[in-house]
């Protein structure tokens, strides 16, 4: 399944590839992406909507990574973690549709 994302090289990010981001620090994480709906807590409304936070369910790409669901980053500069990782191994669609119904 396509995600409408390209990593640094300009190759297409698809559910079920790994990629890899290598932080400032140096440090290398290796994410699967994933299709998926999250719960995710303490999400801030609009200034003068009440409450102030609520609870919400958010589908769609996460990066998955040690058993956290994640959403990119993005920079002081404005760039997305995505722009920074690579695809280091593509899943096939058959592979990634069986995930996906599966």
């Amino acid at each position: 399944m396509e995600t409408g994302l390209f990593d640094k090289n300009g190759t297409p990010i698809n559910v079920g590839d790994r990629t890899r981001l290598v932080l400032e620090d140096g440090e290398v994480r290796e994410f699967e992406v994933c299709f998926k709906t999250v719960q995710r807590t303490t999400i801030k409304t609009l200034r003068g909507f009440e409450p102030d936070s609520v609870d919400v369910s958010i589908t769609g790409i996460f990066f998955c990574w040690k058993g956290n669901d994640l959403l990119p980053c993005v920079d002081e500069n404005g760039v997305s973690d995505v722009e920074k990782m690579e695809v280091i191994k593509r899943m096939s669609g058959r592979e990634a549709a069986s995930r996906l119904f599966n």
